[in-house]
């Protein structure tokens, strides 16, 4: 065999190691696309539920409003609306609770996570220098 002949074999072996690698990296792509459509999918689902609920609690508070505009004409009722009303602005404080939860553990708050994690290792192999620490004693 030529000089020719094996660098045209080599030439044609790097060429496959390349398209392979090229093929397994479009693989791995579209995973990671259908993973983050999935969770775009998730996130869309879950705050449709959210909004629901949230306007579901509107009407309610609205409601409330209305029965007190109603109380108000007679000073005997006035005191069963106002805790009804109490109550709804509780059910109100829970939503918020729920709303903050599903943020910061839902599928929106997982994706800061990651993006964090993705962030802080690429830094790491690029050989950034790690964050240092405020200079103090330890207190024992």
């Amino acid at each position: 065999m030529s000089a020719t002949g094996i660098a045209a074999l080599i030439a044609a072996a790097s060429f496959a190691v390349l398209a392979l690698t090229g093929v397994y990296l479009a693989v791995r792509i579209t995973r990671v696309l259908g993973d983050a459509a999935t969770l775009v999918r998730e996130a869309r689902a879950g705050q449709e539920a959210l909004l629901v609920r949230a306007n579901a609690a509107v009407d309610r508070a609205n409601d409330q409003l209305d029965r007190a505009a109603v109380v108000n004409a007679s000073m005997d009722e006035l005191g069963a609306g106002l805790a009804d009303l109490a109550g709804q602005a509780t059910a109100l404080a829970a939503f918020g609770k729920t709303m903050a939860g599903a943020v910061v553990g839902g599928p929106v708050g997982k994706a800061a996570a990651v993006a964090f994690g993705v962030r802080h290792a690429v830094a790491l192999r690029r050989g950034a220098e790690r964050r240092r620490a405020l200079p103090g004693q330890v207190v024992k």
